[in-house]
């Protein structure tokens, strides 16, 4: 068999291929041997049917075998003797050749595997900050708790910043009701009844609302124009300005329960002390900062690692994932309350991102596919069990089930690859060398209590 690779950019490579004519004849001979011993035809006994009949009754049939087979056994022997890491056949070329001599040629187009050589992995600095829990890492914890049990009481005064207000209101633009002059608005811009307001300049319900609403109270009506800035994610609001019309039904101001005794045994019944309250506190702290460490060593290692070396990708295989990608932030904004009309005016900002991403998150998989080859890192039928008991019982489903759907699907291998992949991360992660730095504060100010 006569082969010829010719490697191109973008990890593609063309072969072609030539099958001597003896070869050839040895395939056909063998799948007019398999028609016979099959093919029912009137005046000749079952597996008796001569093959020179077989080969002119069935010449389309045969011949189309024939391409089948010596196009497979091509492109195996191709990738065997050329040592070509194929991860895809892209396509095989129409123009399929039967030459005279009996011969038979064609060209395929492959995509191989980067070549790249390994950098050095193990011993890659990081600076890790020094996991330690002060008590007022364990005061900021708590009072977010005791704001998470927080009430509102009524109270007579005017509303201050912190305090909550509920409002009706409906609302006009150029003097016409906003419902009737865009209808496709939200509904919350135009009317509501009876609405809470927690009054934080941080986080506007619209430009200087929540400003105009300081020193409101109970019962008061105003007017309050609310001008839209030309940039504003609303396109038919840019510009303009709208007034509602409010009415205060309630001032409510928000209550923090003290940290004592009383707010721990509310939390974990009689047995709970405040000091056991602050040890628990402690611990999740602890465990919040250990895995932030941890976090934090990953991305550095991925970092270095990326950065050490340069080779090219196949680009469908970024293209793969950007698409992969690409759906899930979509996804996820559609969920976080984004329309579509909206998601569609940051396509292509969602689609640099996603790319880029993905682009980094290939190379380092080829990366760390290698280095689990040069270290024997591997996956054991034990992990791999575990792994599929976990997201069987996520999925409620019985292990065994689960297990047959996994295998249909092809869960199982793309599990496998993960494993390992997460296995040769663990050993970069573990050879670190690792500088301690001075912790840093994860707060930079209590919240007002």
């Amino acid at each position: 068999m006569n082969i010829n690779v010719e490697h191109q950019p973008n990890c593609r490579a063309i072969a072609h291929i030539r099958v001597p004519g003896d070869e050839v004849s040895k395939h056909k001979d063998a799948i007019l041997t398999s028609f016979a011993k099959e093919v029912r035809l009137p005046g000749y006994r079952p597996g008796k049917t001569p093959k020179a009949v077989v080969a002119k009754r069935y010449s389309e049939e045969v011949k189309g075998e024939l391409e089948k087979r010596l196009i497979n056994e091509g492109i195996r022997q191709a990738i065997k003797n050329e040592g070509l890491d194929a991860l895809n056949i892209i396509a095989v070329n129409d123009q399929l050749h039967h030459d005279t001599d009996q011969s038979f040629s064609f060209s395929v187009e492959m995509m191989l595997a980067p070549k790249f050589e390994l950098p050095e992995y193990k011993g890659i600095p990081v600076k890790l900050a020094r996991v330690e829990v002060t008590e007022a890492d364990i005061d900021h914890d708590l009072l977010h708790l005791r704001e998470r049990q927080q009430t509102f009481e009524d109270i007579q005064r005017t509303a201050v910043v912190g305090d909550v207000v509920v409002l009706s209101y409906t609302t006009t633009i150029d003097g016409q009701p906003l419902a009737e002059a865009q209808p496709e608005l939200p509904e919350h811009l135009k009317e509501v009844k009876d609405q809470w307001f927690l009054l934080d300049t941080e986080d506007d319900f619209l430009p200087g609302f929540y400003a105009a609403l300081v020193g409101v109270s109970l019962g008061d009506k105003k007017n309050v124009d609310v001008s839209f800035p030309e940039d504003h994610a609303i396109e038919t609001l840019r510009g303009k300005t709208i007034t509602l019309a409010i009415e205060c039904s309630a001032v409510k101001e928000k209550k923090v329960p003290e940290l004592d005794e009383t707010f721990a045994k509310s939390l974990g019944g009689e047995e709970m002390t405040l000091e056991t309250l602050r040890a628990e506190m402690k611990t999740i702290v602890m465990r919040r900062k250990q895995q932030a460490r941890e976090t934090t060593l990953t991305n550095q290692v991925l970092a270095a690692l990326h950065d050490r070396v340069e080779f090219d990708i196949p680009q469908e295989i970024i293209d793969r994932e950007a698409q992969r990608r690409t759906n899930d932030i979509a996804q996820r904004a559609m969920q976080n309350g984004m329309g579509e009309e909206e998601l569609m005016k940051h396509q292509d900002e969602i689609l640099g991102s996603a790319t880029q991403q993905a682009r980094q998150s290939v190379k380092v998989n080829f990366l760390l596919e290698e280095i689990a080859k040069k270290e024997n890192i591997g996956v054991s039928d034990q992990q791999l069990t575990s792994a599929l008991s976990m997201y069987a019982d996520r999925s409620k489903v019985p292990f065994k089930k689960f297990i047959a759907q996994a295998q249909k699907s092809g869960m199982i291998n793309n599990l496998r690859e993960d494993l390992l992949l997460q296995n040769a991360l663990g050993f970069l992660k573990e050879n670190a060398a690792i500088e301690e730095t001075e912790p840093e504060p994860e707060h930079c100010e209590e919240h007002s209590k």
